[in-house]
Parts: structure tokens; C-alpha cells; sequence
């Protein structure tokens, strides 16, 4: 005599059959997703990586607290940060003061996404303070900048210092991580002391 399933038995194993399908099928379209996401910012990476003249670095969250004091933004301050990669440095000053404005220039699209991103998540903290150009930093007018924050290779510092004197008014203090300019002095250099083998052991703090 065959095992009799009732009724309700038989629909409560459809329902978790279905179930299962559904789950199976979301979670193939995710991983889908996923794979897709990471595919399109690999190229997006490698794309900036071949275009620009700095690879995406971004600065050590324990020296943050040493640029923000450094910089000394006040109500008001527009500062560019050239080179913003992912936006870590002006969110981070965003944060603490959001009564300044911060404007990272990056052309790197897989940075500009995640600063962008970035963004968003934190718009209840910055709130309009914190603008992302998608733009060479070459070719962007800093003449109402009073702060500027670098963290760029010193061939790329120096090209920049002829752009700095034509544009920059009086009195703009640049703030520099890791690297200085070859025909400038800075008025003060900082030595965080990190060990030689981790990245941003110094700031170089100009004034122009």
C-alpha cells in the first residue's frame, strides 16, 4: 500500500520547492550582479591607472587627523584637494566642519564612483559641502581656493608650481602629504613618525 500524502501535504512541499527556486534564482542573479559590479570597476581601475600620471592611493586613515590640523579650516574655506581619489580627506574634514567648502578633483572614474557613492551615504553629515569634479586638475581654475591638499608624486608637485603662482591669491596654504616641491621650501615640515615601509610619513606645509 503506497505512503498517501494529503492535500495540504502536497501543497506545503510545493510552496517549499517554489521557495527554493526563488531563492536559488535570486541568488544566481545577484552573484550575477556582483560579478558584473566588479567587472566594470576593474576596467573603470584600469582605465584611470593607464591615463593618469598618479595611481590611486589613498591617505592613511591615521595621519587624517594631522592634515585636518595642519590645514586649520575655518567657516568659509574652499579647499581642493587634487588628486581626491575616493574623497577620504575632505569627507573626513567634511565631518568636522561642514560650514567650509571641499571640492576633490579626480579623473580617475573608479575613484570619482566610489567618492560619489561615498557621498551620498554621508549627505546627512557633509551636506553641500562637498563637491567631486571628474576633471585633469590641470585644467581647473584655483584661484578662489584658500586651501589646497596634495597627495601627488614630486614630478607631478613640480609641474603643477608654476599653475599654483599664476592662480593661487596670497596667503593660500597648500598642504602636502609624503612629497615636496624640488624649487620651493615648505614653512613647515611634520615627520608623523611611521615606520619607512608605510605610506604618508611626512607633511610639507606651503605657503604661496
Amino acid at each position: 500500500m503506497g505512503v498517501q500524502i494529503s492535500p495540504c501535504a502536497q501543497q506545503s512541499l510545493w510552496y517549499t520547492y517554489t521557495m527554493i527556486n526563488i531563492l536559488l534564482y535570486t541568488f544566481e542573479v545577484l552573484l550575477f550582479l556582483v560579478l558584473f559590479i566588479i567587472i566594470i570597476l576593474f576596467i573603470l581601475w584600469t582605465i584611470g591607472n593607464i591615463k593618469n600620471k598618479v595611481p590611486f592611493v589613498t591617505s592613511p586613515k591615521k595621519v587624517l587627523n594631522k592634515i585636518e590640523e595642519e590645514l586649520g579650516i575655518k567657516d568659509g574655506d574652499i579647499l581642493y584637494d587634487l588628486g581626491s581619489g575616493d574623497g577620504r580627506v575632505i569627507f573626513h574634514l567634511a565631518e568636522k566642519n561642514n560650514k567650509a567648502k571641499y571640492i576633490g578633483v579626480e579623473n580617475n572614474p573608479f575613484p570619482v564612483f566610489l567618492a560619489r557613492v561615498e557621498r551620498f551615504l554621508r549627505s546627512k553629515k557633509v551636506g553641500d559641502s562637498v563637491e567631486i569634479i571628474d576633471k585633469d586638475f590641470f585644467k581647473v581654475n584655483l584661484s578662489n581656493a584658500t586651501h589646497i591638499f596634495t597627495y601627488l608624486y614630486p614630478n607631478v608637485m613640480d609641474d603643477l608650481l608654476t599653475k599654483f603662482d599664476e592662480e593661487l591669491k596670497p596667503g593660500t596654504k597648500l598642504v602636502s602629504l609624503s612629497f615636496q616641491f624640488t624649487n620651493k621650501r615648505p614653512i613647515k615640515e611634520i615627520d608623523l613618525n611611521r615606520s619607512k615601509y608605510k605610506l604618508g610619513r611626512k607633511i610639507y606645509v606651503y605657503q604661496f
